[in-house]
């Protein structure tokens, strides 16, 4: 061998080992590289979220300020122009007024709708002065004598000449039924008043016979398809629960479709009924050619004093009226 320095001799198995290392040095650095970019956009991606999020809320901002004077141009509620076969709703929540703004609504329609009863069902027995005793019940088990009184009335004055026939123009005050301690689980199988939301109107006779029903609540969701679906009139205020404002604006205020449509929606729900306490957004379900919020939304607010005068009963059912307790 020639003199001088000689190279290392570097068997095959260590020549493998070699280039092993030599690989996975290079697969290690490319991993390397890759956990480094990862983790750099690990860093980013909540940034670029925010700054997303950010970008959304101005977007949907600039929608809604261009809903901001929509609730102005909303007219006041015409109490007279409710048909006397209407279904009504009132979702409210716990002391928001819903009694007081319900008997205002009585005393004024009444005023100028001849109306031979109004009857009330409530587990409560609070409120409505107006309304004695006798006419005062705390389950639906007397509604299909109310409505089978009806349906002969009907019978009778489609056979009978307009001096025979009968007037029976009656409201009937469902209070409270599916609140806690109500009977919601009563209310949403009973038959008779889903089939009541649904064909109500039938019953009607011109202006001689009409049944209308104010149906009053705390809770939205916990009435049944049938009657939400069918109200004719729906009246509500400010609402503690998220879940029940949605399900109220997306089922009667969803007048525009997409995410500007329903920005629109909000803004006119929120701007009424956060105008002043005690202020309700009344909305006309079941109005036709809705081109505008104008056309079907109106504002509702009753005066803080009643004028407390009696809506129905003679003097023997005020002479001998008594409030009993429920409970």
């Amino acid at each position: 061998m020639s003199q001088g320095k000689q190279k290392k001799y570097i068997r095959p198995q260590q020549a493998h080992t070699s280039r092993a290392e030599i690989n996975a040095g290079i697969e290690e650095s490319r991993l390397g590289e890759g956990i480094a970019s990862a983790r750099e956009n690990k860093k980013k991606k909540p940034a670029e979220q925010a700054s997303k999020i950010v970008a959304l809320s101005t977007e949907v901002f600039s929608e809604r300020k261009d809903t901001i004077n929509i609730e102005k141009t909303l007219n006041q509620f015409d109490i007279q122009s409710v048909p006397r076969n209407a279904f009504m709703l009132c979702i409210a929540s716990r002391r928001s007024g819903k009694s007081h703004i319900i008997t205002h609504f009585l005393e004024q329609y009444t005023k100028k709708h001849e109306t031979q009863a109004v009857f009330l069902m409530t587990r409560t027995n609070a409120g409505f002065d107006g309304i004695p005793h006798n006419y005062r019940y705390k389950d639906l088990e007397h509604l299909k004598e109310i409505i089978d009184i009806q349906i002969k009335v009907k019978k009778h004055n489609q056979k009978a000449k307009k001096k025979d026939r009968i007037k029976s123009n009656i409201i009937v005050v469902l209070d409270d039924m599916v609140a806690e301690g109500g009977m919601s689980a009563a209310m949403r199988k009973d038959p008779l008043l889903n089939k009541l939301s649904v064909n109500g109107r039938h019953l009607s006779s011109g202006d001689d016979s009409n049944m209308m029903v104010i149906l009053i609540s705390q809770v939205f969701t916990g009435l049944s398809p049938q009657i939400r679906l069918n109200a004719d009139l729906v009246l509500t205020c400010q609402l503690a629960s998220r879940r029940e404002r949605e399900n109220i604006v997306n089922s009667f205020l969803s007048l525009h479709s997409g995410r500007k449509g329903l920005a629109e929606s909000y803004a006119v729900f929120d701007q009424v009924v956060n105008k002043t306490d005690f202020n309700f957004i009344a909305i006309e379900a079941t109005k036709q050619n809705k081109r505008e919020f104008k056309d079907y939304v109106y504002h509702f607010k009753a005066p803080a004093k009643l004028e407390n005068r009696r809506l129905v009963g003679d003097q023997d059912d005020w002479k001998n009226n008594r409030r009993e307790v429920f409970f």
